[in-house]
């Protein structure tokens, strides 16, 4: 039953979704969502012509990963590093972010990066959407990074060896407010941040 309105969800979502992607757009998602796979799948099947950056989602290289199964999608893909965001924004049209959960504020909680992301684009003048189901709506109101419980990456890896006496900063997750934020596509609805609150008071009812 869950698998179902997963999927029935991401359905929903990818249909709503597609909409807002141009032709001949180039989109920057930053690490591993089905829901936005799911999203750009769809719009590639029904003709869509557009382009994706892939950021490599350190430590646990979850870009990497998302641009593989882009590849299965026939869309031209480019693989960017997490610190060449900046760089590369002016040749991005939208970013497309997924979510693991969306907060009372109508800001998200994601992967590590996906803050400074929505930042770049936000000065750059650049829409954010974010794709998720309802179901990861959650009744939380974190104020700055500080009020999240912190969760941390395992098994990071550096290219040469670190001291021991330096710490490491590890969190696995940011906030990401919802003033960084322009829509948000979910199984509800297409949705402003600020209508979240709305919509969890209905779900919570």
């Amino acid at each position: 039953m869950g698998t179902f309105f997963h999927m029935k969800a991401r359905k929903t979502i990818a249909m709503l979704g597609q909409d807002f992607l141009q032709d001949g757009s180039t989109i920057l998602v930053h690490g591993f969502s089905r829901v936005v796979l799911a999203l750009l799948r769809m719009a590639a099947s029904n003709g869509k012509h557009f382009s994706v950056v892939c950021t490599e989602g350190r430590p646990d290289n979850r870009g990497i990963e998302m641009s593989k199964e882009l590849v299965g999608v026939g869309v031209p893909i480019k693989l960017i590093l997490d610190s060449a965001v900046a760089y590369t924004m002016e040749k991005i049209d939208m970013v497309l972010f997924g979510a693991d959960g969306v907060v009372e504020s109508g800001g998200i909680i994601n992967m590590i990066g996906t803050y400074q992301v929505a930042l770049v684009a936000h000065n750059m003048n650049k829409p954010v959407y974010v794709a998720a189901e309802s179901y990861k709506f959650a009744r939380l109101y974190p104020l700055d990074q500080r009020d999240m419980s912190p969760v941390p990456c395992k098994n990071i890896k550096f290219e040469v060896p670190v001291p021991k006496s330096v710490e490491v900063e590890s969190s696995a997750r940011d906030y990401t407010p919802p003033q960084y934020l322009t829509l948000l596509f979910t199984d509800l609805g297409v949705l402003t941040p600020s209508a979240v609150s709305d919509e969890l008071i209905q779900l919570y009812l």
